[in-house]
């Protein structure tokens, strides 16, 4: 009856906002897609396909210098031939930190700083799998491995200083409390992908209220692209795409706001998430509002898992 409950509240709510009818009702009231990017590095994690490949379009439309991060060089080569012009690329396992250390490596070698990271890369899985480091894979990707590779890149100068941070969560989010027991999953008997992968992107909302207030001068950003028929949805959400695959919002559409906030860089709200270019509250329910674990607790968590995965 609960789980009945939270469905019928979070569809009954969202339902339409969140699917290509939203985007196409708000558009209509759109006025600027903002500053171009000529002269701007923009790196995006997750980039070979869907979300991520738009993003890396659209930014390349408006001007800016592309590195494309993504584990699959196949899939990598396969964006580079479908765009005008190729784009740098860096073959990365996100879930590794050992490859997001070497790609720390090389930019750091280049000398050329990040003007705009987005941090796109995210997975849902439904079977327990672990790195190398023994940790979580679906914790590593969704949340460990960003802390490691912004607050890395910024500690070693690869971040300009003015540099523009975007993390993309979930609308997921808003059904789910910072619940730092369940960030990581243990074993295979507990593991719960889908609730995970909510806790997680909730996590992502609190960690950038940290960055905004740890790393003045820079701009952070959190945002969702709302419901958008991708390769990982279909899947791991098989049966919700069956369901709504007529209504979900197209890579483009729901990269949109990502890119727009590369080239208008809005003035940013700890409090916000953003979502069709606007800052939106980040709880829709008073259950998600649990103040039992702040964000400082959440960030102590994040650097003793980092101090542990380097130690292996």
């Amino acid at each position: 009856m609960r789980l009945l409950l939270g469905i019928i509240l979070f569809y009954g709510r969202f339902g339409l906002s969140f699917t290509a009818i939203g985007y196409f009702v708000r558009r209509l009231f759109w006025r600027t897609d903002g500053d171009r990017l000529d002269g701007k590095r923009v790196l995006i994690t997750g980039a070979s396909g869907g979300i991520g490949a738009a993003t890396v379009a659209g930014c390349q439309a408006a001007g800016a210098s592309v590195t494309a991060v993504a584990r699959d060089a196949e899939k990598l080569a396969g964006l580079n031939a479908s765009l005008p012009a190729p784009v740098e690329s860096e073959v990365v396992d996100l879930a590794e930190p050992a490859d997001i250390d070497a790609l720390l490596d090389r930019l750091e070698a280049e000398g050329d700083t990040i003007d705009v990271l987005v941090n796109n890369v995210g997975v849902m899985l439904h079977e327990h799998a672990r790195n190398s480091a023994g940790l979580d894979t679906q914790f590593a990707v969704n949340l460990l491995n960003q802390f490691r590779l912004t607050e890395r890149a910024i500690a070693r100068g690869v971040l300009a200083e003015d540099a523009i941070i975007i993390t993309v969560a979930s609308g997921g989010m808003y059904m789910a409390p910072l619940i730092i027991a369940a960030l990581a999953t243990e074993d295979a008997g507990t593991h719960d992908g889908q609730t995970a992968y909510a806790v997680q992107k909730r996590a992502q909302v609190a960690l950038n209220e940290h960055w905004q207030a740890a790393h003045p001068g820079r701009s952070f950003y959190v945002m969702h692209p709302g419901w958008v028929d991708t390769a990982g949805v279909k899947q791991s959400l098989p049966t919700f795409r069956r369901l709504l695959s007529p209504v979900l919002r197209n890579a483009e559409q729901g990269a949109d706001t990502i890119v727009w906030l590369a080239r208008q860089r809005p003035e940013d709200d700890s409090a916000s998430i953003w979502f069709d270019r606007k800052a939106r509250k980040t709880h829709a329910y008073g259950f998600t509002r649990d103040r039992s674990q702040p964000t400082d607790t959440l960030v102590e968590f994040l650097e003793q898992q980092l101090a542990s995965s380097d130690a292996t």
